[in-house]
């Protein structure tokens, strides 16, 4: 298994932990927002299923820049 297959797997199991972790979020955005919130949460979750590595970098990203926002209001 080559270093790219590796890190590809390594990835899809990442976001499936991701994807099992916010399941109860994602239950609870259906109850309150209705359909629109069940649209927005099936798009979501298809958009991370066909783009892994893409959807990881953007939840690294928006981590380090929620952190860089909350540090600079201390």
């Amino acid at each position: 298994m080559g270093v790219l297959s590796k890190a590809a797997a390594s990835a899809h199991g990442a976001v499936d932990q991701v994807a099992d972790a916010a399941a109860p979020a994602s239950r609870w955005l259906e109850g309150e927002l209705g359909s629109a919130g069940a649209r927005l949460a099936d798009s979501t979750c298809k958009y991370v299923a066909a783009h892994p590595l893409q959807s990881l970098g953007l939840a690294l990203m928006a981590g380090y820049m929620i952190g860089r926002l909350a540090g600079a209001l201390k």
